[in-house]
C-alpha cells in the first residue's frame, strides 16, 4: 500500500459546461503546468514552466493513501445547473495509473470531500507560482527575442 510513492504526475482538471477553467498538471520533476483558477467566467491563460518549489510533493503530502482504493467515475445523482466534471489523474512507475472523475451539476451536490480537498490544495499550491507568471508578459517569453 505505498502507491503514493510510485506516482510522479498528477493531472487536475475541472470542466464546467464546454469550459475548461482549471488545468494543473505538476510533475516529480519539478515542472508545472497550470491555467485558470475554477472561474468558468474568467478566461486565464495556460503558464508552464519548471519549479524548485516542490509543488508535487506538496500536494502529494495532503493526499491520503486510501483514496486510490476508489478510484473510478463517480455519477452524482440529482444533478442542478451546469454540468461540471472534475479530473483527477495520477501517473507514475510501474504502470501506475489511478483515475478519478466526478460529474456533478453546478446547483447540486459536488465531489466527494476528498476529492475537492484535492483540487483546493493544488490550486493553494500552486497560487502564488501562477501569480509570478501571469505577471510575464507573452512576448518576454519568446525564446527568439534575444534584443
Amino acid at each position: 500500500m505505498h502507491e503514493k510513492l510510485l506516482v510522479d504526475k498528477v493531472l487536475i482538471t475541472l470542466e464546467v459546461g464546454d469550459k475548461t477553467p482549471l488545468f494543473i498538471l505538476l510533475g516529480k520533476d519539478g515542472s508545472v503546468h497550470r491555467k485558470g483558477n475554477g472561474n468558468p467566467t474568467t478566461e486565464l491563460p495556460l503558464r508552464a514552466g519548471i519549479s524548485h518549489q516542490g509543488h508535487f510533493d506538496a500536494l502529494m503530502m495532503t493526499i491520503n493513501e486510501g483514496i486510490f482504493g476508489y478510484a473510478g467515475v463517480i455519477n452524482q445523482p440529482g444533478k442542478k445547473g451546469e454540468e461540471c466534471r472534475l479530473t483527477l489523474i495520477f501517473q507514475g512507475r510501474n504502470d501506475v495509473d489511478y483515475s478519478f472523475r466526478v460529474v456533478y451539476g453546478a446547483d447540486s451536490e459536488g465531489p466527494p470531500r476528498e476529492l475537492a480537498e484535492i483540487l483546493i490544495n493544488a490550486v493553494k499550491i500552486t497560487e502564488s507560482w501562477y501569480q509570478q507568471q501571469l505577471l510575464v508578459k507573452d512576448e518576454e517569453k519568446k525564446w527568439w527575442k534575444f534584443w
